[in-house]
């Protein structure tokens, strides 16, 4: 340890070369990103946008007394022409743009504010409104007491995007009312608002597990300068984690953002380790009578507490790792994303904990001779004493727990909410609440139909019209629009047949017609919007009654359909996710120890945590969301750290000559603190993410949480009753 000094150099030196980075960070969030990935799906989006256009709409709306009021007109015309002219803007639209035609004797026009001037002319108009069904819940409600305007960003660079969104918001500010707030949304928007809570996360988040990561060490230490040794060190990771985030251009999503400090909170606890070890060593190693020696005990102790638990600390960091690079399998993009930064930081916080931080313990002080976590010893022997007595009544116990789990977990409702995922209280919530209340339904599906050749336009219109009807009747759905309600608003104008009315709105209203048909393929679409929340069973009846336009002939997809498609798999990939991680568990523990017996014993401790969880949010009826896929993984990764150790130290004092009962007393005195103080850390950490306001965000804290007390019940008490029963065979 006598290099330890320029160790430590480099460690920080090569975080400060990290840090001016970080603002490069590229925060992300597409809404689709919480989804399971669907390649077939993507190809097929991105081919309606080819052939219909752009859906990255831009949307303002706002409630108002009416509508029509000349001074609300003038209003929403002041909005309208500041969006307008803005850059990265095109097709804007609102009832006073003039892009909008409605039917007046003198013909097809835009609304004017003279055409406003009197109640009998606000009453004609607010009739043609009404008829105006294209129009009718998007750039206005029925009562015409809430206004929209809406424009399709160009695809263009993100930070054209990000900063035309701004922009947009400013507009909005400038033109709110006490009581008539201007609400923004869109796909767009919603990326750029969940990107700016993403590095608000990062930023509260992390200081609270900071805050808590220092009590923890505290308690452990009874020592500010060791305090401070574990809260540098241990913060070096992450540093490291997110510069090569920048170096490669990952993206943070608004998941990936809060998993960060987890990172910090599991370098604590391989730190509590470390010191419970350099504690016990330096104990040994400090001669009271010879003072001027301290300096090389110090580093002696550090020296013989790195060969004590190096392999545990590698090892229980390597699976923790492994739990976060196995969210790859869930398929949702954000849980990658994050998954994959967050498992590089924790195989850096490999040699930072094994190198880095005896190099800084050698340069401090000896440790205090006791402190407040002493006291934890004496329970902790005597909860030992009781399970190696009854060995076969706490397996039992253990085993009835996960048998009666598991039927309860495959019972827990799930709920995924897509436009929904902040909380009541964010503006994101607050806008897609008015917007569902007021409105519109915010969640879309396409309905594609792929029209045989030398199909008769009025055959076609009028399987669509039939298709409309039986979809609007299915509960959930809000709205239906296509080409039949183009032909509809057409013949309102002028008493066309539905040939002639086609043409007519080909001819006059071309940009709004060629969303809803392409000539070349000869493909049509019907925009349905879906009510969050929405049964998705509601799914298979509008696939059913879709498909019988012409079998094979017609595909669904958006938003709704991503929904639906990850809810009914959710349970599928948790089980599987945690079936995986134990399996792994098991083989690297029974392969490190070389004991099938270790091996057996750490599979009912790590099988617990995931599955009474999971089964009390079935017995409780506490929904499922995306965030439960990665906490059952993770939370397997994070049960095994503690379980490593235990298992180490009693093959340790097992091959000292001691008897399994004797072994397992000495380990609860020795690790049990450890063990304790670094599940506090965890549980302390995870619950940190409470503070997010990212909702899937929050209750990966809070089932991971109480996943991770589980597992210190299973440590403390069901792993060592099942050493007891395997070495009986």
């Amino acid at each position: 340890m006598r290099s330890g000094p320029w160790v430590l150099l480099v460690l920080l030196a090569a975080a400060g070369a990290a840090l001016p980075s970080l603002s490069q960070l590229r925060f992300d969030h597409d809404t689709r990103s919480l989804l399971r990935a669907d390649a077939a799906s993507d190809t097929l989006e991105a081919t309606l946008v080819e052939r219909f256009g752009s859906e990255d709409i831009l949307l303002l709306a706002w409630e108002v007394p009416d509508a029509l009021d000349p001074s609300e007109f003038a209003r929403a015309r002041r909005v309208t022409d500041a969006v307008s002219a803005l850059e990265g803007l095109e097709e804007v639209y609102s009832i006073a743009s003039s892009n909008v035609l409605v039917p007046f004797p003198s013909g097809l026009r835009p609304i004017r504010a003279q055409d406003l001037e009197r109640e009998i002319d606000r009453t004609r108009v607010r009739g043609l409104l009404r008829a105006a069904t294209v129009y009718r819940g998007t750039l206005y409600d029925d009562a015409l007491t809430v206004v929209a305007c809406a424009g399709t960003l160009v695809p263009r660079d993100p930070a054209l995007r990000a900063a035309t969104i701004r922009r947009v918001r400013a507009i909005a500010r400038a033109e709110s009312r006490e009581g008539s707030e201007i609400h923004v949304s869109g796909v767009s928007a919603l990326a750029l608002a969940a990107s700016e809570y993403a590095f608000a996360d990062l930023r509260r988040v992390g200081l609270a597990a900071l805050i808590v990561s220092a009590l923890v060490l505290l308690l452990l230490c009874g020592s500010l300068r060791e305090t401070a040794v574990g809260l540098v060190t241990t913060a070096l990771p992450p540093i490291y984690a997110l510069g090569l985030a920048v170096l490669f251009d990952w993206p943070v999503t608004a998941m990936g953002a809060a998993l960060f400090p987890v990172l910090g909170v599991v370098g604590i606890t391989s730190t509590v380790h470390l010191f419970t070890a350099f504690h016990a060593e330096a104990g040994r190693a400090i001669d009271r009578r010879a003072r001027d020696r301290r300096a090389r005990d110090r580093r002696t102790a550090a020296a013989r507490a790195v060969r004590r638990v190096r392999v545990p600390i590698t090892l229980s960091l390597l699976t923790t790792a492994a739990a976060f690079y196995s969210l790859h399998a869930t398929g949702v993009p954000a849980f990658e994303a994050g998954g994959r930064i967050v498992g590089i930081g924790v195989l850096l916080a490999i040699p930072v904990v094994l190198v880095g931080v005896p190099a800084a313990l050698g340069l401090v002080g000896p440790p205090p001779g006791r402190t407040a976590a002493a006291r934890l010893d004496r329970p902790l022997m005597a909860l030992s004493i009781r399970t190696t007595r009854r060995p076969l009544l706490w397996t039992a116990a253990g085993v009835t727990l996960l048998l009666a789990s598991v039927p309860l977990a495959l019972t827990a409702p799930v709920r995924i909410d897509v436009l929904q995922a902040f909380r009541p209280e964010s503006e994101i919530a607050r806008t897609y609440r008015f917007l569902e209340d007021r409105l519109t339904a915010t969640l879309p599906v396409d309905v594609v139909w792929r029209v045989p050749e030398g199909t008769d336009t009025s055959v076609m219109l009028k399987k669509l019209r039939a298709l409309e009807r039986d979809l609007l009747a299915l509960d959930g759905v809000d709205s239906v629009v296509g080409v039949q309600t183009l032909v509809t608003y057409g013949q309102s104008i002028m008493p066309f047949g539905e040939n002639a009315a086609l043409l007519f709105l080909r001819r006059f209203l071309g940009r709004i017609t060629r969303r809803f048909e392409h000539a070349e393929s000869g493909s049509v679409r019907l925009k349905v919007r879906v009510r969050e929340g929405t049964r998705p069973e509601v799914l298979d009846l509008i696939e059913r009654r879709a498909s019988q336009l012409a079998p094979g002939e017609v595909t669904v997809t958006g938003l709704y359909v991503r929904a639906v498609h990850t809810t009914r798999a959710l349970v599928f990939d948790l089980f599987r996710g945690v079936l995986l991680m134990v399996g792994v568990v098991v083989l690297i523990t029974a392969a490190a120890l070389r004991s099938w017996r270790a091996g057996l014993a750490s599979l009912l401790p790590n099988l617990l945590p995931p599955a009474a969880v999971f089964g009390a949010a079935g017995l409780l009826g506490v929904a499922l969301d995306v965030s439960a896929i990665a906490v059952g993984a993770i939370a397997v990764g994070l049960a095994i750290d503690d379980t490593i150790h235990m298992l180490y130290s009693v093959a340790d004092e097992t091959r000292a000559g001691r008897p399994l009962p004797r072994a397992l007393l000495r380990t609860q005195k020795s690790v049990g603190r450890a063990v304790v103080l670094s599940t506090l850390a965890l549980v302390a950490g995870l619950a940190c993410l409470q503070a997010s306001a990212f909702l899937p965000t929050a209750r990966f804290g809070a089932f991971a949480s109480a996943a991770c007390l589980i597992a210190l019940a299973g440590d403390l008490i069901v792993l060592p009753a099942s050493l007891m029963l395997l070495r009986r065979l």
